[in-house]
Parts: C-alpha cells; structure tokens; sequence
C-alpha cells in the first residue's frame, strides 16, 4: 500500500517563494558530495535500481516516483551541506510530493531535518527525525537516522551527543563499516575540540586516521588532516598548524576541502594580523567557494576579506567585498533563510563599515582591476596579464614540474612562455601592476586555476 507524506512536512520549512527550476539543482554541484549521499540509499536499502542515479543528467526524466524522489532529496543534502538553502527548499519540496513508500520517505525526512539543523531549528529537525526513524524499514537506515540525531545535539548538548554517537560507533563495529567508523569519530573529535579537550580530540583523531589509512580512505585522511589544524589553530599553535595546512593543499582534494584548507589558513593569518597573506588565501577560497556554490563557506570569505582590506585602509575592496555579500545575502533573506553564522557576521561588520565610512567614495572595482588596459590592443593586453599570472606562479613554484603540474601544461609550452615574456626563475620581480591591490587580489583569485581557466576566466572578466 503506497501513502503519501502528510502536507505538514513542507510547513516545517522556514523558507518560501518560487521553486528554483530543476535543471538549477544540479548546476555547479559538488558531485563527490552527491556520490557520498548516494552510496547511503544504496546501504540503506532505501530504492531498488540506486545506481541509475550516478548520471545527473538522467535525473530528472525518470517515472518512478520513489526512485526520482530520492534523487532529490540527494540534491538537497548536498545544497545544505553547501549552504545553498534556497535550492535545498526547492529539491525538498519537489521530493515531498513525489516520495509514496516508507524507506524513501524516512530519507527524506531525513535529509529536511539536516537543512533544520543548520536552519538553528533544532527542536523541528529532532521532531522530523522521530517520525523517519519510525518509518525506518532496516537497522543500516535506521542507525543512520540515530547518528544524525546525535549530531543535532552537538551544539546543545555534547554529552548527550556523544553517547548517541558512541552507540552508532557499537553498531558500525560491528557491521564493520569502517568509513562510517572514521566520521563519526571525527564528529565526537570535534566535540571535544569545542570543549577544548584536546587531549581526547587528539584520541579521536587518531582513531580516525588510522581507519582510513588501513582501509584507503584517502577523502578521509584530509578531513582528518584538517580537522587536527583546526584544533592547532585552536591550542594558538599557528605555527604548527600553518605548516600542515601547507602540506595538505598540496594534495588532490575536493574543492570543499580545498577551500576549508585554505580558509583556515586564511583564519590563522588574520588572527596573527597579516591582513596581506589572509587576503591571498582568502582569495583563492572565494574563487572556488563561489565555483561550486558553496554559499556558507563564500559569505566567510566576503566577510574575512572585507574585514582584512578594511584593516589595512583599502577601503574601496572592503567595500567590495562586504557589499558583494550583502546583496546576496538579501537576495536569501527575500526568500526567508535566517541570519545566522557568517550571514550575520557579514551583516553587520557591513554595517559598521558603512557608519565608520560615509564619507568614503565608492570605487568601481572593475576599473581599478583593468584600468591597464585601456588604449592598449588585445595583444598586448595578454603580455601583460600572462606575465603577472606566470609571475605569480614562478614565485611560488619550487621547479618547472610542479609549476606545470599546477597549471596543467606541458614543460615546452611553459618554456615557450617563459621565453616570449622574457623570464627567468631567480630573476623575478613584480611589475608596478601587481603593486595595484585590487589587481594583485584579482591575481589570487586565479591561483587555484589551470592556465586555461585562468585564461578563460580573464577573457570573460575583461
């Protein structure tokens, strides 16, 4: 017998205004993320036929009911993960009226109470999960709605947190599901770290490592890697911490842990008061961050930034970068998305600015970026861009390999570069261009790019 969700469910959700269209929820998506949400319905037995979804593509022509719904609420758990809760609401309302049997329906619960949990709805999202651990059809399923509670609790109440998670970490040993084992004992380490255990987070973390160095788990061993950053960052190790971060963006990473990497670089920098190398890495972060969507992560880096150029009297950027994020932030709160975490942050260090800086003319960042090209042919307008770029990366390139490794370019096309630009590595020096702040951002937004996208992106900039 197929039911169909109670229309209450969708009232649980504080957000309103149109549905954003469905070919919109897989734009610009963290597709490793979207994987990871997958690979639960298929442990969890939640639809038959699972891996037809791996095609985002086929996603939304399909006719069963259950198996597009479940699609959605993927698409969703990876909008709120990312922070895009205006299109987590529109994947989540479309799988509400789709959903018709029991494991479905518990997953999307599921799902929708994450987005409540990040929404600071902590009451509705423990509320939700009781009604899909209800609907719960097997115990993989249903210890995966057991963990998400003790994750509602994190925040509110460790102690309490930490017991459910020990009770899913009795139940994965058992199943010996070892990459369920090493996140969630990142989630318990990351209890202790806010309680500033660091001793008992330092265990945990540990434990973590060594389950995903054992069974392979490479996404893992970065997670971990960061994680025990941060907790440097927290312990005032800044040292220390600046040089595994520097370690870990040398490896193949997902861009949310990339751009997690690089703004935790970014944080210790800021909190040591060089404004200039917080902006470089801050840069880089907000390139990707706005990339791939990652709304919660880019408003962290409008507002660190804005923060930095503020400090170091460059008033026209911080104005840039605290505005940027202001309009965007309007744009959600039109839609009803509370003004939480670095929302609320930007908020109001914008408005501060803004009485700290009234009589401060606005600047066109534009112009102050491409002000060099003007009255110059296009040719010459790329010397000039490409010498900067490659500048950049000479500085910071250990030798010609890893330079081309970075851009993705083979040796003879960056010797054929060096030698039409006229330079020489041990001979560098930045041109008066790269002095311009505003320009020498512009840079550093491009360095996490291959030299073809850097290109692409100059092109369509300019």
């Amino acid at each position: 017998m197929t039911t169909t969700l109670p229309i209450e469910v969708k009232s649980l959700i504080p957000l309103s205004g149109p549905l954003v269209p469905e070919e919109v929820l897989t734009k610009n998506l963290l597709l490793e993320h979207y994987l990871d949400i997958l690979n639960d319905i298929g442990e969890c037995n939640v639809v038959s036929a699972h891996e037809t979804l791996n095609k985002l593509e086929t996603i939304f022509g399909l006719t069963d009911p259950d198996l597009k719904g479940a699609a959605l609420a993927c698409l969703g758990g990876v909008h709120t993960f990312t922070g895009n809760y205006v299109k987590a609401h529109s994947a989540f309302f479309r799988a509400i009226d789709l959903v018709e049997t029991p494991s479905p329906r518990s997953f999307v619960y599921s799902e929708i109470s994450n987005l409540l949990r990040k929404l600071g709805y902590q009451q509705k999202a423990l509320d939700i999960l009781e009604n899909a651990i209800k609907l719960a059809s097997n115990d993989n399923l249903l210890w995966r709605l057991r963990t998400q509670k003790g994750l509602c609790y994190k925040d509110t109440d460790p102690d309490l947190a930490e017991e459910l998670l020990q009770s899913s970490v009795d139940y994965y040993s058992t199943e010996r599901n070892q990459k369920r084992l090493a996140r969630i004992k990142r989630h318990m380490a990351s209890i202790h770290i806010q309680l500033r255990d660091f001793e008992l987070a330092n265990r945990y973390l540990d434990e973590s490592m060594d389950i995903s160095i054992e069974h392979g788990l490479i996404d893992h061993q970065n997670e971990v890697m960061n994680d025990r950053g941060w907790m440097l960052i927290q312990q005032g190790e800044y040292d220390k911490a600046r040089e595994l971060f520097d370690r870990l963006i040398l490896n193949q990473l997902s861009p949310y842990i990339k751009s997690l990497a690089l703004q935790n670089i970014g944080y210790l920098e800021h909190q040591r008061h060089d404004y200039r190398e917080a902006i470089k890495f801050h840069s880089q972060s907000l390139q990707l961050t706005t990339r791939y969507d990652m709304r919660d992560m880019a408003f962290e880096d409008c507002y660190k930034l804005g923060l930095c150029h503020e400090k170091l009297d460059e008033t026209g950027l911080a104005d840039h970068f605290f505005s940027t994020g202001y309009r965007e932030l309007m744009h959600e709160v039109d839609m009803g998305v509370p003004i939480l975490g670095y929302r609320k942050k930007l908020l109001d260090a914008y408005i501060e600015f803004l009485r700290e800086n009234q009589q401060v003319p606005r600047v066109d960042v534009k112009d102050e970026i491409f002000g060099f090209a003007l009255n110059k042919e296009l040719k010459q307008i790329r010397a000039v861009f490409y010498k900067s770029l490659l500048t950049l990366h000479l500085e910071r390139s250990k030798n010609a390999p890893q330079l081309c490794k970075k851009l993705d370019i083979n040796t003879r096309t960056y010797f054929l570069y060096q030698k039409k630009l006229g330079l020489k590595r041990g001979e560098i020096k930045k041109d008066r261009l790269q002095e311009n702040p505003h320009f020498a951002h512009y840079l550093e937004s491009l360095a996490n790019l291959t030299w073809k996208e850097a290109k692409e992106k100059f092109e369509d900039d300019l």
